[in-house]
């Protein structure tokens, strides 16, 4: 380990992936990696005799809409309500505070 970082090795499908990946994140990557060979291996299954090509394109479309469709559901607009209030007191408290110093 050099500069909180690690060297791993990774499975997935029939490929061994060596990355170096910061410390802190290592569970995060072994995971991904476990869900990918995980839905690999349900692809075999379901639909044998497909090639590994065909079957790691379907995971990555699979992950990739399903990465696109949590981004479009972050609803912000409870935050922008908030923000906004926020900024209006903001303003009135600068506000009050250049009526003081003027008078």
């Amino acid at each position: 380990m050099t500069d909180g970082k690690l060297q791993i090795k990774l499975h997935i499908g029939k490929q061994v992936i060596p990355l170096t990946v910061p410390a802190d994140r290592e569970a995060v990557y072994r995971e991904a990696a476990h869900a990918i060979q995980d839905k690999l291996n349900r692809y075999r299954t379901k639909y044998p005799e497909q090639g590994e090509e065909r079957y790691l394109s379907i995971v990555l479309l699979d992950f990739a809409v399903r990465a696109i469709s949590a981004e479009q559901s972050i609803d912000v607009e409870p935050y922008e309500a908030v923000i906004s209030q926020l900024n209006r007191e903001l303003e009135a408290l600068q506000n009050e505070t250049i009526n003081t110093l003027k008078h």
